[in-house]
Protein backbone atom coordinates (compact mmCIF):
# COMPACT_ATOMS: atom_id res chain seq x y z
CA UNK A 1 0.00 0.00 0.00
CA UNK A 2 1.33 3.44 -0.91
CA UNK A 3 2.41 5.39 2.15
CA UNK A 4 0.88 8.80 2.73
CA UNK A 5 3.29 11.26 4.29
CA UNK A 6 1.36 13.67 6.45
CA UNK A 7 2.48 17.28 6.24
CA UNK A 8 2.31 19.41 9.40
CA UNK A 9 -0.28 21.72 7.87
CA UNK A 10 -2.69 18.82 7.45
CA UNK A 11 -2.98 17.87 11.11
CA UNK A 12 -6.71 17.73 11.81
CA UNK A 13 -6.51 16.63 15.43
CA UNK A 14 -3.36 18.29 16.77
CA UNK A 15 -3.40 21.85 15.57
CA UNK A 16 -5.90 24.51 14.69
CA UNK A 17 -5.79 28.24 14.62
CA UNK A 18 -5.66 29.49 18.20
CA UNK A 19 -5.47 25.97 19.73
CA UNK A 20 -2.55 24.45 21.59
CA UNK A 21 -0.73 21.48 19.95
CA UNK A 22 -0.78 18.07 21.59
CA UNK A 23 2.04 17.72 24.16
CA UNK A 24 4.01 14.46 24.07
CA UNK A 25 6.63 13.04 26.45
CA UNK A 26 9.15 10.61 24.90
CA UNK A 27 10.48 7.88 27.23
CA UNK A 28 13.45 6.20 25.48
CA UNK A 29 16.84 5.28 26.94
CA UNK A 30 18.65 5.41 23.57
CA UNK A 31 19.32 9.10 22.93
CA UNK A 32 19.74 8.78 19.16
CA UNK A 33 16.42 6.97 18.84
CA UNK A 34 14.74 9.55 21.09
CA UNK A 35 16.10 12.50 19.10
CA UNK A 36 15.03 10.92 15.80
CA UNK A 37 11.54 10.35 17.20
CA UNK A 38 11.47 13.95 18.45
CA UNK A 39 12.19 15.26 14.94
CA UNK A 40 9.49 13.04 13.40
CA UNK A 41 6.91 14.13 15.93
CA UNK A 42 7.73 17.81 15.44
CA UNK A 43 7.35 17.33 11.68
CA UNK A 44 3.87 15.97 12.39
CA UNK A 45 3.01 19.10 14.35
CA UNK A 46 3.25 17.80 17.91
CA UNK A 47 4.94 19.58 20.84
CA UNK A 48 7.65 17.58 22.64
CA UNK A 49 7.67 18.54 26.34
CA UNK A 50 10.65 16.37 27.22
CA UNK A 51 12.71 13.21 26.77
CA UNK A 52 12.95 10.79 29.70
CA UNK A 53 15.63 8.09 29.77
CA UNK A 54 14.28 6.06 32.70
CA UNK A 55 11.04 5.18 34.46
CA UNK A 56 11.77 7.43 37.43
CA UNK A 57 12.58 10.33 35.12
CA UNK A 58 9.35 9.75 33.18
CA UNK A 59 7.21 9.84 36.35
CA UNK A 60 8.82 13.10 37.44
CA UNK A 61 8.32 14.74 34.04
CA UNK A 62 4.69 13.54 33.76
CA UNK A 63 3.92 15.07 37.16
CA UNK A 64 5.74 18.30 36.31
CA UNK A 65 4.81 18.85 32.65
CA UNK A 66 1.43 17.10 32.38
CA UNK A 67 1.74 15.84 28.79
CA UNK A 68 -1.31 14.77 26.76
CA UNK A 69 0.33 11.46 25.81
CA UNK A 70 3.45 9.40 26.59
CA UNK A 71 5.43 7.34 24.05
CA UNK A 72 7.04 4.61 26.17
CA UNK A 73 9.84 2.21 25.25
CA UNK A 74 9.12 -1.13 26.99
CA UNK A 75 12.80 -1.91 27.67
CA UNK A 76 14.37 0.80 29.89
CA UNK A 77 17.53 1.03 31.98
CA UNK A 78 17.04 1.24 35.73
CA UNK A 79 14.84 -0.50 38.28
CA UNK A 80 11.57 0.10 36.42
CA UNK A 81 10.87 -0.97 32.87
CA UNK A 82 8.33 0.70 30.59
CA UNK A 83 5.51 -1.65 31.67
CA UNK A 84 5.75 -0.76 35.37
CA UNK A 85 6.21 2.92 34.55
CA UNK A 86 3.09 2.85 32.34
CA UNK A 87 1.06 1.27 35.14
CA UNK A 88 2.07 4.03 37.56
CA UNK A 89 1.29 6.74 34.99
CA UNK A 90 -2.12 5.21 34.32
CA UNK A 91 -3.00 4.85 38.02
CA UNK A 92 -1.76 8.28 39.12
CA UNK A 93 -2.07 10.68 36.18
CA UNK A 94 -4.67 9.27 33.72
CA UNK A 95 -2.38 9.96 30.73
CA UNK A 96 -2.64 7.63 27.68
CA UNK A 97 0.49 5.57 26.92
CA UNK A 98 1.64 4.05 23.61
CA UNK A 99 4.33 1.38 23.87
CA UNK A 100 7.33 1.31 21.51
CA UNK A 101 9.34 -1.90 21.14
CA UNK A 102 11.62 -3.68 18.71
CA UNK A 103 11.30 -7.02 20.48
CA UNK A 104 10.15 -8.32 23.85
CA UNK A 105 9.64 -11.71 25.44
CA UNK A 106 6.07 -13.11 25.75
CA UNK A 107 6.00 -12.57 29.51
CA UNK A 108 6.85 -8.88 29.12
CA UNK A 109 4.23 -8.47 26.39
CA UNK A 110 1.64 -10.12 28.65
CA UNK A 111 2.52 -7.68 31.46
CA UNK A 112 2.31 -4.80 28.99
CA UNK A 113 -1.16 -5.87 27.88
CA UNK A 114 -2.35 -5.90 31.50
CA UNK A 115 -1.69 -2.14 31.76
CA UNK A 116 -4.28 -1.49 29.00
CA UNK A 117 -2.06 0.59 26.68
CA UNK A 118 -3.83 2.50 23.93
CA UNK A 119 -1.53 1.01 21.28
CA UNK A 120 1.83 -0.64 20.65
CA UNK A 121 4.14 0.24 17.75
CA UNK A 122 6.73 -2.24 16.54
CA UNK A 123 10.04 -0.60 15.55
CA UNK A 124 10.70 0.48 12.89
CA UNK A 125 7.39 2.18 12.11
CA UNK A 126 6.20 4.69 9.51
CA UNK A 127 5.06 8.23 10.22
CA UNK A 128 1.52 7.42 9.14
CA UNK A 129 1.39 4.53 11.62
CA UNK A 130 2.79 6.81 14.34
CA UNK A 131 0.23 9.54 13.64
CA UNK A 132 -2.63 7.04 13.42
CA UNK A 133 -1.73 5.45 16.78
CA UNK A 134 -1.41 8.84 18.49
CA UNK A 135 -4.70 10.17 17.11
CA UNK A 136 -6.57 6.95 17.98
CA UNK A 137 -5.14 6.97 21.52
CA UNK A 138 -6.15 10.59 22.08
CA UNK A 139 -9.58 10.02 20.54
CA UNK A 140 -10.41 6.96 22.64
CA UNK A 141 -8.98 8.52 25.81
CA UNK A 142 -11.11 11.65 25.35
CA UNK A 143 -14.17 9.62 24.35
CA UNK A 144 -13.88 7.38 27.41
CA UNK A 145 -13.66 10.43 29.64
CA UNK A 146 -16.71 12.00 27.98
CA UNK A 147 -18.66 8.77 28.35
CA UNK A 148 -17.73 8.54 32.02
CA UNK A 149 -18.83 12.14 32.59
CA UNK A 150 -22.07 11.55 30.69
CA UNK A 151 -22.74 8.41 32.72
CA UNK A 152 -22.09 10.25 35.97
CA UNK A 153 -24.55 12.98 35.02
CA UNK A 154 -27.18 10.50 33.87
CA UNK A 155 -26.88 8.44 37.04
CA UNK A 156 -27.24 11.56 39.18
CA UNK A 157 -30.40 12.66 37.34
CA UNK A 158 -31.93 9.20 37.44
CA UNK A 159 -31.29 8.90 41.18
CA UNK A 160 -33.09 12.22 41.77
CA UNK A 161 -36.24 10.86 40.11
CA UNK A 162 -36.24 7.32 41.49
CA UNK A 163 -39.58 7.77 43.28
CA UNK A 164 -41.41 8.84 40.11
CA UNK A 165 -39.70 6.50 37.65
CA UNK A 166 -39.08 3.33 39.64
CA UNK A 167 -39.66 0.94 36.75
CA UNK A 168 -37.67 3.03 34.28
CA UNK A 169 -34.94 3.50 36.84
CA UNK A 170 -34.52 -0.26 37.27
CA UNK A 171 -34.28 -0.79 33.52
CA UNK A 172 -31.82 2.08 33.20
CA UNK A 173 -29.63 0.73 36.00
CA UNK A 174 -29.51 -2.67 34.29
CA UNK A 175 -28.55 -1.01 31.03
CA UNK A 176 -25.88 1.10 32.71
CA UNK A 177 -24.42 -1.97 34.43
CA UNK A 178 -24.38 -3.81 31.11
CA UNK A 179 -22.77 -0.79 29.49
CA UNK A 180 -20.02 -0.65 32.11
CA UNK A 181 -19.46 -4.39 31.79
CA UNK A 182 -19.24 -4.10 27.99
CA UNK A 183 -16.72 -1.28 28.22
CA UNK A 184 -14.68 -3.33 30.68
CA UNK A 185 -14.80 -6.32 28.31
CA UNK A 186 -13.67 -4.12 25.42
CA UNK A 187 -10.70 -2.82 27.38
CA UNK A 188 -9.83 -6.35 28.55
CA UNK A 189 -9.90 -7.79 25.00
CA UNK A 190 -7.45 -5.27 23.56
CA UNK A 191 -4.23 -7.14 22.88
CA UNK A 192 -0.80 -6.25 21.61
CA UNK A 193 -0.58 -7.40 17.99
CA UNK A 194 2.38 -9.40 16.66
CA UNK A 195 2.44 -7.73 13.27
CA UNK A 196 1.98 -4.03 12.44
CA UNK A 197 -0.28 -4.54 9.41
CA UNK A 198 -2.27 -7.33 11.04
CA UNK A 199 -2.62 -5.30 14.23
CA UNK A 200 -3.95 -2.28 12.35
CA UNK A 201 -6.59 -4.12 10.30
CA UNK A 202 -7.76 -6.46 13.06
CA UNK A 203 -8.01 -3.61 15.54
CA UNK A 204 -10.14 -1.49 13.19
CA UNK A 205 -12.53 -4.33 12.39
CA UNK A 206 -12.87 -5.64 15.96
CA UNK A 207 -13.29 -2.32 17.73
CA UNK A 208 -15.85 -1.11 15.17
CA UNK A 209 -18.06 -4.20 15.49
CA UNK A 210 -17.80 -4.34 19.28
CA UNK A 211 -18.62 -0.66 19.79
CA UNK A 212 -21.77 -0.72 17.63
CA UNK A 213 -23.92 -2.77 20.01
CA UNK A 214 -23.27 -0.80 23.23
CA UNK A 215 -23.40 2.51 21.39
CA UNK A 216 -26.78 1.68 19.84
CA UNK A 217 -27.92 0.66 23.32
CA UNK A 218 -26.78 3.98 24.76
CA UNK A 219 -28.55 5.96 22.04
CA UNK A 220 -31.70 3.90 22.54
CA UNK A 221 -31.75 4.58 26.28
CA UNK A 222 -31.18 8.29 25.63
CA UNK A 223 -34.26 8.30 23.36
CA UNK A 224 -36.31 6.63 26.13
CA UNK A 225 -35.11 9.14 28.71
CA UNK A 226 -36.06 12.08 26.49
CA UNK A 227 -39.62 10.73 26.38
CA UNK A 228 -39.89 10.32 30.19
CA UNK A 229 -40.75 13.97 30.97
CA UNK A 230 -37.26 15.20 31.96
CA UNK A 231 -36.71 18.72 33.20
CA UNK A 232 -35.34 21.30 30.77
CA UNK A 233 -31.86 21.01 32.29
CA UNK A 234 -31.98 17.21 32.13
CA UNK A 235 -33.11 17.42 28.51
CA UNK A 236 -30.11 19.57 27.65
CA UNK A 237 -27.76 17.00 29.21
CA UNK A 238 -29.47 14.22 27.27
CA UNK A 239 -29.17 16.11 23.98
CA UNK A 240 -25.47 16.72 24.53
CA UNK A 241 -24.94 13.03 25.32
CA UNK A 242 -26.96 11.98 22.27
CA UNK A 243 -25.03 14.26 19.90
CA UNK A 244 -21.74 12.90 21.26
CA UNK A 245 -23.00 9.34 20.85
CA UNK A 246 -24.19 9.92 17.29
CA UNK A 247 -20.84 11.49 16.42
CA UNK A 248 -19.02 8.47 17.83
CA UNK A 249 -21.39 6.08 16.00
CA UNK A 250 -20.64 7.85 12.69
CA UNK A 251 -16.93 7.52 13.35
CA UNK A 252 -17.31 3.81 14.19
CA UNK A 253 -19.21 3.17 10.94
CA UNK A 254 -16.50 4.98 8.99
CA UNK A 255 -13.83 2.87 10.66
CA UNK A 256 -15.78 -0.29 9.79
CA UNK A 257 -16.10 0.75 6.14
CA UNK A 258 -12.40 1.66 6.01
CA UNK A 259 -11.48 -1.71 7.52
CA UNK A 260 -13.69 -3.59 5.03
CA UNK A 261 -12.10 -1.68 2.16
CA UNK A 262 -8.59 -2.40 3.46
CA UNK A 263 -9.41 -6.10 3.88
CA UNK A 264 -11.18 -6.39 0.52
CA UNK A 265 -14.46 -7.44 2.17
CA UNK A 266 -16.67 -4.51 1.16
CA UNK A 267 -19.99 -5.83 -0.18
CA UNK A 268 -22.33 -4.25 -2.74
CA UNK A 269 -26.04 -5.00 -3.34
CA UNK A 270 -27.34 -3.63 -6.66
CA UNK A 271 -31.10 -2.97 -6.79
CA UNK A 272 -33.44 -1.07 -9.09
CA UNK A 273 -34.53 2.33 -7.76
CA UNK A 274 -35.76 5.76 -8.83
CA UNK A 275 -32.93 8.27 -9.11
CA UNK A 276 -35.16 11.24 -8.35
CA UNK A 277 -36.98 9.68 -5.39
CA UNK A 278 -33.80 8.40 -3.75
CA UNK A 279 -31.99 11.69 -4.28
CA UNK A 280 -34.78 13.48 -2.44
CA UNK A 281 -34.62 10.93 0.41
CA UNK A 282 -30.85 11.40 0.69
CA UNK A 283 -30.95 15.19 0.67
CA UNK A 284 -34.05 16.14 2.69
CA UNK A 285 -32.37 15.59 6.09
CA UNK A 286 -29.38 17.64 4.91
CA UNK A 287 -31.70 20.47 3.87
CA UNK A 288 -32.45 21.08 7.55
CA UNK A 289 -28.75 21.48 8.32
CA UNK A 290 -28.37 23.86 5.38
CA UNK A 291 -31.35 25.88 6.58
CA UNK A 292 -29.79 26.23 10.04
CA UNK A 293 -26.76 27.88 8.38
CA UNK A 294 -29.02 29.96 6.08
CA UNK A 295 -27.64 28.22 3.00
CA UNK A 296 -29.60 27.52 -0.17
CA UNK A 297 -29.52 23.76 -0.90
CA UNK A 298 -30.88 22.73 -4.31
CA UNK A 299 -30.66 19.71 -6.62
CA UNK A 300 -31.46 19.03 -10.25
CA UNK A 301 -31.76 15.79 -12.22
CA UNK A 302 -31.58 16.40 -15.98
CA UNK A 303 -34.41 15.05 -18.12
CA UNK A 304 -32.05 12.71 -19.98
CA UNK A 305 -31.32 10.76 -16.78
CA UNK A 306 -33.32 7.47 -16.73
CA UNK A 307 -36.12 7.26 -14.18
CA UNK A 308 -34.89 3.90 -12.84
CA UNK A 309 -31.36 2.51 -12.65
CA UNK A 310 -29.73 -0.59 -11.13
CA UNK A 311 -26.79 -0.13 -8.74
CA UNK A 312 -26.13 -0.10 -4.99
CA UNK A 313 -28.23 2.91 -3.98
CA UNK A 314 -27.00 2.70 -0.37
CA UNK A 315 -23.36 3.20 -1.39
CA UNK A 316 -24.23 5.89 -3.94
CA UNK A 317 -26.22 7.66 -1.23
CA UNK A 318 -23.34 7.29 1.22
CA UNK A 319 -20.98 9.05 -1.18
CA UNK A 320 -23.49 11.80 -2.03
CA UNK A 321 -24.36 12.45 1.61
CA UNK A 322 -20.67 12.69 2.48
CA UNK A 323 -19.97 15.19 -0.30
CA UNK A 324 -23.04 17.31 0.50
CA UNK A 325 -22.36 17.19 4.25
CA UNK A 326 -18.81 18.44 3.65
CA UNK A 327 -20.10 21.18 1.37
CA UNK A 328 -22.55 22.38 4.04
CA UNK A 329 -19.93 22.03 6.78
CA UNK A 330 -17.32 24.18 5.01
CA UNK A 331 -19.71 26.78 3.54
CA UNK A 332 -20.64 29.73 5.75
CA UNK A 333 -22.72 31.64 3.22
CA UNK A 334 -24.12 31.16 -0.26
CA UNK A 335 -25.38 27.87 -1.68
CA UNK A 336 -24.82 24.18 -2.30
CA UNK A 337 -25.99 22.70 -5.61
CA UNK A 338 -26.32 19.02 -6.56
CA UNK A 339 -26.64 17.94 -10.19
CA UNK A 340 -27.19 14.56 -11.86
CA UNK A 341 -26.63 14.24 -15.61
CA UNK A 342 -26.34 11.49 -18.21
CA UNK A 343 -23.06 11.39 -20.11
CA UNK A 344 -23.82 8.45 -22.40
CA UNK A 345 -26.13 5.45 -22.91
CA UNK A 346 -25.30 2.10 -24.45
CA UNK A 347 -28.11 -0.45 -24.81
CA UNK A 348 -29.02 -1.46 -21.24
CA UNK A 349 -26.42 0.75 -19.50
CA UNK A 350 -26.13 4.46 -18.71
CA UNK A 351 -23.14 6.60 -17.79
CA UNK A 352 -24.22 9.07 -15.08
CA UNK A 353 -22.38 12.04 -13.57
CA UNK A 354 -23.05 13.41 -10.07
CA UNK A 355 -21.67 16.74 -8.87
CA UNK A 356 -21.81 18.84 -5.68
CA UNK A 357 -20.88 22.52 -5.96
CA UNK A 358 -20.53 24.94 -3.03
CA UNK A 359 -19.51 28.53 -2.35
CA UNK A 360 -17.35 27.62 0.64
CA UNK A 361 -13.78 28.32 1.62
CA UNK A 362 -12.22 26.14 -1.09
CA UNK A 363 -9.06 24.06 -0.72
CA UNK A 364 -5.51 25.49 -1.00
CA UNK A 365 -3.56 24.19 -3.99
CA UNK A 366 -0.88 22.54 -1.86
CA UNK A 367 -3.54 20.52 0.01
CA UNK A 368 -5.55 19.26 -2.96
CA UNK A 369 -3.45 16.14 -3.54
CA UNK A 370 -4.16 14.72 -0.07
CA UNK A 371 -7.90 15.28 0.45
CA UNK A 372 -8.77 11.74 -0.69
CA UNK A 373 -6.15 10.14 1.56
CA UNK A 374 -7.28 8.50 4.85
CA UNK A 375 -6.97 10.43 8.12
CA UNK A 376 -6.17 13.66 6.27
CA UNK A 377 -8.14 16.90 6.10
CA UNK A 378 -7.09 19.88 4.05
CA UNK A 379 -8.07 22.57 6.56
CA UNK A 380 -7.10 21.84 10.16
CA UNK A 381 -8.87 24.93 11.55
CA UNK A 382 -12.21 23.85 10.07
CA UNK A 383 -11.75 20.21 11.06
CA UNK A 384 -11.08 21.26 14.65
CA UNK A 385 -14.26 23.38 14.65
CA UNK A 386 -16.51 20.82 12.93
CA UNK A 387 -14.92 17.51 13.97
CA UNK A 388 -14.06 14.43 11.93
CA UNK A 389 -10.87 12.51 11.32
CA UNK A 390 -10.58 12.63 7.53
CA UNK A 391 -12.04 9.23 6.56
CA UNK A 392 -15.15 10.31 4.63
CA UNK A 393 -13.56 11.36 1.34
CA UNK A 394 -11.15 8.43 1.40
CA UNK A 395 -14.05 5.99 1.83
CA UNK A 396 -16.03 7.76 -0.91
CA UNK A 397 -13.07 7.53 -3.28
CA UNK A 398 -12.64 3.80 -2.64
CA UNK A 399 -16.37 3.08 -2.97
CA UNK A 400 -16.61 4.81 -6.34
CA UNK A 401 -13.46 3.04 -7.56
CA UNK A 402 -14.83 -0.36 -6.44
CA UNK A 403 -18.05 0.39 -8.34
CA UNK A 404 -16.03 1.11 -11.48
CA UNK A 405 -16.32 4.89 -11.42
CA UNK A 406 -14.09 7.92 -10.95
CA UNK A 407 -14.19 10.73 -8.38
CA UNK A 408 -12.50 14.13 -8.56
CA UNK A 409 -12.75 17.77 -7.63
CA UNK A 410 -12.30 21.34 -8.84
CA UNK A 411 -11.61 23.99 -6.22
CA UNK A 412 -10.40 27.53 -5.76
CA UNK A 413 -9.45 28.89 -2.38
CA UNK A 414 -11.89 31.54 -1.18
CA UNK A 415 -14.35 30.83 -4.00
CA UNK A 416 -15.65 27.29 -3.52
CA UNK A 417 -15.35 23.68 -4.63
CA UNK A 418 -17.01 21.18 -6.93
CA UNK A 419 -16.76 17.46 -6.16
CA UNK A 420 -17.95 15.04 -8.80
CA UNK A 421 -18.05 11.34 -9.63
CA UNK A 422 -19.31 9.24 -12.53
CA UNK A 423 -20.67 5.69 -12.71
CA UNK A 424 -21.80 3.23 -15.32
CA UNK A 425 -25.14 1.80 -14.11
CA UNK A 426 -27.45 -0.89 -15.47
CA UNK A 427 -30.98 -0.17 -16.64
CA UNK A 428 -33.81 -2.43 -15.45
CA UNK A 429 -35.46 -4.70 -17.96
CA UNK A 430 -38.98 -4.11 -19.30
Amino acid sequence: MKETRIAPAAQDQNQSKGAKPVKILITEDELIVALDLQVRLKNLGYEIVGIASSGDDALLQVEDKRPDLVLMDIILHGEMDGVETSRLIRDNFDVPVIFLTANADPQTLERAGATHPFSCLLKPFKERELKFSIEMALFHHNTSRQLREANDKLEQRVEERTAELAASYTALQNELREHRKTLADLRATQVIAQSADRAKNEFLATISHEFLTPMNGILGMLDILQESSPTQQQLEYLRVAQLSGESLLTFINELLDYSNIENGTMEFSPTAFSVREQLECFLKPLALRAKEKQLNLSWNVEESVPEYIVTDHTRVGQVLVNLVSNAIKFTDQGEVKIKVAQLARENDRAHLAFSVRDTGCGIPEDKQKVVFEPFVQADSSHSRRHGGVGLGLSIASHLIALMGGHIGMETKEGVGSRFFFDLWVDLPGP
